[in-house]
């Protein structure tokens, strides 16, 4: 019984981590007018919820490096979605804010989280505070094994 239900996580958790990344080639709009990936889009989210946010702050978010960020950074530029500026403190930093249509895209994304990732909300708070700590244990050693594939 023990090895069959946790045969059953391994092929979920497999199931789930196929989805996401396929989902990363996928793009919406997100009431713009353009064409705004995954990536994009959570970079995008990340500067809408930190004002005055340098691209080196971006990439230590997301684990990655100041150049993978900057060339993001760059397509988001051109789509009209961001703007870079020089730091006036410290001016080897370049600062980076949403632009009027990034911000139309940002509150876009949080109405879709809102509305799609309802059931999941629901449903952590259905659980007590153990089953929490389980729940983010299991999340954290997954995100561990991920890191080790990448």
């Amino acid at each position: 019984m023990k090895e069959n239900i946790k045969k059953n996580i391994i092929e979920k958790y497999a199931t789930l981590t196929e989805k996401i990344a396929k989902s990363g080639n996928q793009s919406k709009h997100f009431e713009t007018d353009v064409e705004i990936y995954r990536s994009e889009i959570h970079i995008i989210s990340v500067i809408g919820h930190n004002d005055d946010i340098h691209i080196s702050e971006i990439a230590r978010k997301f684990g990655v490096t100041k150049g993978a960020i900057s060339k993001t950074i760059k397509k988001l530029e051109k789509k009209g979605l961001v703007e870079k500026a020089i730091d006036k403190t410290n001016n080897t930093r370049t600062l980076v804010k949403l632009t009027e249509k990034g911000l139309k895209a940002h509150y876009a994304h949080e109405k879709y989280h809102n509305e799609y990732d309802k059931d999941m909300f629901s449903y952590l708070e259905s659980l007590n505070e153990r089953e929490l700590e389980i729940l983010d244990t299991f999340l954290e050693k997954a995100n561990q094994m991920a890191e080790r594939h990448i």
